[in-house]
């Protein structure tokens, strides 16, 4: 199995990706999200201290009055550092410590608006001011709030959610593995009906009642090409033993012929009956074998008639003129209309003549054949019908298939309807027969060009 073009691990490996994406996006939001609170919960509690750092020295009388109630008010405090400078230098600072300098320097141009700033590896937001204190002098007021507590928070929350990430998409990838397998078992059961189907089995078809609907329609294509290929096989079988029992009498006739002409010594006369008797089985193999490859040529599509415009009535005309004369005691007439096609003469010639010999052959003596040319909803219709038996209703369906002879006394080799619905159907047209009273009908039907009345 190469599993490069597996589509279990296609399917799985894109849903890990999914969700790779999706618990991405979801994390750097939520990541953003707990980043901005916190920054407003900072900016919020500094600017609470600037608040209060003003209130307390607008009242101070004095810088030791105001270190006094800041020191009182910052009772508890963590994580708070905040400076006061006046004129002559620092009045106040808290917590006492060697970042504080730093913080100073680093905060000179910072406002009331909260800044992120690291100082000696340390992450401070910080906030300052200008004030007026209550004894006149003014004091810049600097208020910083260590967050590392924030950003270690985050970092370790970066830190689960990428792990939780990657067994997540481990998972998935293991879970689609396993349910794309258990969903690909119908596509299993397909193939394994598939492998049992052979030219011997194939009555074989796929149950359809618990497929899932996305493969209903592919199982239903699939039974559908068993049954056109078991009905081919069908046909294939039938013809080749049809086709074997119709070669293997000519050749039967030659050889039991031949072993008996030479049996023993004969005259030239008796040699030359004997070429004349084999003449006529060969040309009745190189009949069959031309029909059989005209068939052949039908059956793959290449059978492309010669397109010409061509008149059905004279056409027909010499037909019937021609085999009227194998019709000595039968009355045969031609009736109809001035109508043209499309079409391939010769072709077209062989298709009538197949149907007029047949109908000769069995129509009784003293019977009809009449031949009628007309047009039907922009169609031109030749209806031949011929007196006698009417064709078997079992019969029916099969007269066009090949090698199939009602009589079997007769010597024909049963191709000439079949020769006769190929040369119709590769004009675009149908032909059809049905059983009347005492009678038989066939119709051939073809796309009409135009009335010969309204040629230009």
């Amino acid at each position: 199995m190469s599993w490069k073009h597996s589509i279990t691990v296609r399917l799985s490996l894109a849903f890990a990706l999914l969700t790779t994406l999706v618990f991405t996006a979801l994390g750097i939001y939520l990541g953003r999200s707990a980043d901005h609170h916190m920054t407003e919960l900072d900016a919020h509690e500094l600017m609470g201290k600037l608040v209060l750092v003003r209130h307390i020295s607008q009242q101070a009388g004095t810088p030791e009055a105001l270190a006094a109630r800041l020191s009182d008010a910052l009772v508890g405090e963590h994580g708070i550092t905040l400076t006061v400078d006046g004129e002559s230098g620092p009045l106040f600072n808290w917590p006492q410590g060697s970042a504080l300098n730093e913080l100073a320097k680093a905060a000179v141009r910072v406002g009331e608006s909260p800044v992120r700033l690291n100082v000696d590896g340390k992450d401070f937001r910080i906030v300052a001011s200008e004030m007026q204190t209550g004894w006149g002098e003014p004091v810049r007021v600097l208020v910083a709030r260590d967050i590392r507590h924030h950003t270690d928070f985050l970092d370790q929350f970066q830190r689960d959610f990428w792990l939780a990430l990657l067994a997540a998409s481990l998972l998935t990838v293991i879970l689609g593995i396993v349910i794309t397998r258990h969903g690909m078992h119908p596509i299993r059961h397909i193939a394994q009906t598939a492998g049992r189907i052979s030219a011997g089995q194939l009555g074989e078809r796929m149950s359809e009642d618990k497929v899932p609907p996305e493969l209903a329609e592919m199982t239903g294509a699939f039974n559908a090409m068993l049954g056109r290929l078991e009905e081919s096989f069908a046909r294939l079988s039938d013809f080749s033993a049809d086709l074997a029992h119709e070669l293997r009498t000519p050749i039967h006739a030659l050889r039991m012929q031949t072993e008996v002409s030479l049996s023993k010594s004969r005259s030239n006369d008796e040699y030359r009956e004997l070429l004349l008797s084999n003449l006529e089985e060969y040309e009745r193999l190189s009949t069959i074998i031309a029909d059989m490859l005209f068939l052949a040529k039908a059956d793959h599509g290449l059978l492309i008639p010669h397109r010409e415009n061509v008149e059905l009535m004279p056409l027909c005309e010499r037909l019937v003129e021609y085999y009227g004369l194998l019709a000595e005691h039968i009355d045969l007439k031609l009736l109809g209309s001035k109508l043209r096609v499309q079409g391939d003469r010769l072709m077209l010639e062989r298709a009538i003549g197949n149907l007029l010999a047949n109908a000769i052959h069995h129509t009784p003596e003293n019977g009809s054949i009449r031949v009628q040319v007309s047009e039907e909803d922009k169609r031109a219709v030749i209806t031949l019908t011929n007196s006698g038996p009417p064709i078997p209703p079992e019969a029916i369906e099969r007269i066009f298939d090949r090698f199939v002879r009602l009589d079997h006394e007769s010597e024909g080799s049963g191709l000439g309807l079949a020769i006769t619905r190929s040369i119709i159907q590769a004009h675009g047209g149908d032909i059809s027969v049905r059983g009347l009273l005492q009678a038989t009908e066939f119709s051939i039907a073809l796309p009409c060009q135009e009335s010969a009345e309204n040629r230009g």
